[in-house]
């Protein structure tokens, strides 16, 4: 079979590919396809071919507004390409296949001011010179790498459940978890969006590297996360035209596959030995910007400014459109500086010691933070300042087994018993013993709490069953939210089990 019966016998494809955008594309296509029949292609030709109509059906499907049909139609196509070429094993573009790899993706000529060249020095991959070039190329041009190992797992699962590999739209939606498959319950399980949310203000950093095809062999999550700028009403104009470009390093057309193995080896198995800031270090820089905006408000913000303000704020510390961490840094921060004049202005330590705990237990910082009204660790803390302070000094001197027993002091707050157990364990010198005096605390607090919810019991059934029955059927429809209604479900189906023990299941019914 020579390649124009591979091109026909590739045509119908082509054309689902086109049928996707509208009818009108895909007569195009066919009418450029039928073109390219009628003389005699070489592999170059075959190349350019496939080129031109990726390109029709994506400038099409741009025009009509579907972005999502855009992204996947480059490596649709290029699947196609490499089955055409490929006489022998009809493998996809992920194969190895030399023929393919023998057309180049060539970067852009003088983007940004920026003319390809070679790397200098040339980089070093597990212990081996590899030349490349380096330049803009566009994201569209890019193909996602399907054999990424951090991917093996989510593509067998998707072959066993298809019967096929993955296309380009699919690999990208397993990066960005809209494809559901068992057992992977994040919802953005590559952290695709926290890295586009950077991107969008920063760029792309660290250039992706790339075969002379455009398939990537280092780069898969900043490439997703630029595919996804792209298709997001998230991002501005400017932030999408940041993500559109991406300034990569391209190997060259004497790459040996030794040379694509050292360089996955070295950025996938070696450790960069980077190390992020402790988030300590990252909160107090948000802390100190927030109190320089304040400071330099001569409005004196209300609180609607103050939110614009965060919102700005996070998004220049790259925290997202939602300023929800900008809160949770300040609250954080809030309570660190409580701490740290505890113990350096009463308790006269040293500085940086106080201030390498605070650091060592930030975390703790968000549960002493949480719960400002009646029934919570922070309203406990703040209804007594010797409390507040006692549990300062048990922090300090590592008392507390773990941070989720932070959660804990909102019952001993109400317990003399218990708190008299936590002085005790301020008190002892013995860090074991002492913990084992906080956990008695717990345990003694626990104990006490269980006795008042079960108090009164019988009169709360009874009111509650009363309401219950009286509420108009309406009202479940119209009135009350479906979360909430699960939550009742769940909880009258936990109610049915333990009745059903109790009294016997047709007592139950």
């Amino acid at each position: 079979m020579d390649s124009k019966e591979y091109l026909s016998a590739a045509l119908g494809e082509v054309l689902a590919i086109a049928r996707r955008v509208s009818e009108d594309v895909e007569a195009e296509v066919e009418a450029i396809f039928r073109a390219g029949l009628e003389n005699p292609l070489n592999e170059e030709e075959v190349f350019k071919l496939f080129k031109q109509i990726a390109t029709t059906i994506k400038e099409r499907a741009f025009a009509r507004g579907d972005k999502k049909t855009a992204a996947a139609i480059g490596g649709d196509i290029e699947k196609i390409l490499a089955k055409v070429l490929s006489y022998e094993k009809q493998h996809s573009i992920k194969s190895e296949s030399r023929m393919v790899r023998q057309y180049t993706v060539h970067l852009i000529e003088n983007y940004n001011g920026i003319t390809p060249g070679a790397v200098v020095p040339r980089p070093w991959f597990h212990g081996k010179e590899v030349p490349m070039n380096s330049g803009y190329i566009k994201a569209s041009d890019i193909q996602l790498w399907g054999e990424n190992v951090r991917l093996d797992i989510h593509l067998g699962q998707f072959k066993e459940k298809y019967a096929r590999e993955a296309s380009a739209q699919e690999l990208l939606d397993i990066m960005l978890s809209r494809l559901q498959l068992p057992g992977v319950s994040e919802s953005d399980q590559f952290e695709i969006v926290a890295l586009a949310r950077s991107i969008a203000i920063n760029g792309v950093r660290k250039p992706p590297i790339i075969d002379i095809d455009g398939t990537l062999l280092d780069g898969n999550r900043r490439v997703a996360a630029c595919y996804f700028i792209l298709s997001s009403d998230e991002f501005t104009t400017e932030q999408k035209k940041r993500a559109d470009y991406i300034f990569v390093w391209q190997l060259t057309s004497d790459a040996t596959d030794d040379d694509r193995s050292r360089v996955i080896v070295s950025l996938n198995f070696e450790p960069d030995y980077k190390e992020d800031w402790p988030e300590y270090v990252k909160a107090r820089k948000v802390y100190e910007e927030w109190q320089a905006m304040l400071a330099a408000d001569s409005t004196k913000a209300g609180p609607q400014r103050q939110s614009q303000m965060k919102k700005e704020l996070s998004q220049k510390y790259a925290l997202g459109p939602d300023p929800v961490n900008v809160n949770r840094y300040i609250k954080m921060i809030e309570w660190a500086n409580d701490f740290e004049d505890h113990h350096i202005e009463e308790g006269k330590k040293d500085k940086y010691a106080v201030q390498h705990t605070s650091s060592k237990y930030f975390q703790y910082f968000d549960e002493l933070g949480k719960g400002t009204r009646p029934g919570g660790v922070a309203y406990a803390l703040n209804q007594d300042e010797g409390f507040k302070k006692l549990t300062f000094d048990l922090l300090y001197d590592r008392k507390f087994r773990n941070w989720t027993q932070i959660r804990k002091l909102k019952h001993i707050f109400e317990n003399e018993e218990a708190r008299e157990r936590l002085r005790r364990a301020r008190d002892e010198n013995d860090i074991d013993l002492a913990q084992d005096l906080v956990d008695d605390a717990i345990s003694i607090a626990d104990t006490k709490s269980s006795e008042k919810r079960t108090l009164g019991a019988n009169n709360r059934i009874e009111l509650f069953v009363k309401w219950l029955e009286e509420l108009p059927v309406k009202a479940f429809r119209d009135e009350i939210k479906p979360e909430n209604l699960e939550r009742l479900l769940k909880a009258l189906m936990l109610v049915k089990n333990h009745v059903e023990k109790i009294l016997g299941k047709k007592a139950a019914v």
